[in-house]
């Protein structure tokens, strides 16, 4: 129980650190998945205003 109180507590201090790993962490996924939602949404929203002026 105390490794798990410890552990516990060093993330506890990463996570208020303003440049801790965890945000730096949470920066490079949240990057990572509006660059995904991005490129694959802009020819999505492209796709589909071209099928919908075939109507």
């Amino acid at each position: 129980m105390s490794k798990f109180q410890l552990k516990l507590e060093a993330f506890m201090e990463d996570v208020n650190k303003e440049d801790g790993y965890t945000l730096q962490l949470f920066e490079k996924l949240t990057k990572s998945m509006f660059s995904l939602i991005k490129w694959a949404g802009i020819p999505f929203v492209l796709y589909l205003l071209f099928e919908i002026s075939r109507w």
